[in-house]
């Protein structure tokens, strides 16, 4: 009896603790960004304002979000909401964003209106593809059917 209510033991403690332990990252994301620049992460994406980027303390907030890739489009990472939408940058921001290859060019695309989106290209450094945003929409990485 012993054995069987020491492996039930076991057996319940490492349930519980896979169960309750995940790695999921947060889907969204809120920080306020002022005129000496910054970086927020969600779901494993970084946004990264240089300074001067936004004029005054602005509210951001990014969403990873579980829209299917637009029409005529390949998606190979998720598609990240960006708000406020239309903020216009008057420096560099870079948004890079995991994704995975599939052995295919990729690039980023960035939202210039619904449904058209922008190839504002980027470079890959380990499963992760970086470029430069002039505006908050949305975008993903991917590539034209």
């Amino acid at each position: 009896m012993k054995k069987t209510t020491l492996v039930a033991a076991l057996l319940a403690v490492t349930l519980g603790c896979s169960s309750s332990t995940t790695n999921d990252a947060p889907t969204t994301a809120e920080k306020t960004i002022g005129p000496e620049g910054g970086a927020m992460d969600v779901a494993g994406a970084t946004i990264t304002f240089a300074p001067g980027a936004v004029s005054k303390a602005t509210n951001i907030r990014v969403e990873k979000t579980t829209k299917a890739a637009p029409d005529g489009y390949v998606a190979l990472s998720p598609i990240f909401h960006c708000e406020p939408s239309g903020t216009e940058f008057a420096g560099t921001v870079t948004m890079t964003m995991p994704f995975t290859a599939d052995g295919q060019p990729a690039t980023m695309f960035w939202s210039a209106g619904s449904p058209a989106f922008n190839d504002v290209g980027g470079t890959v450094e380990g499963g992760r593809m970086k470029a430069t945003v002039k505006h908050f929409s949305e975008g993903f990485v991917g590539r034209k059917k």
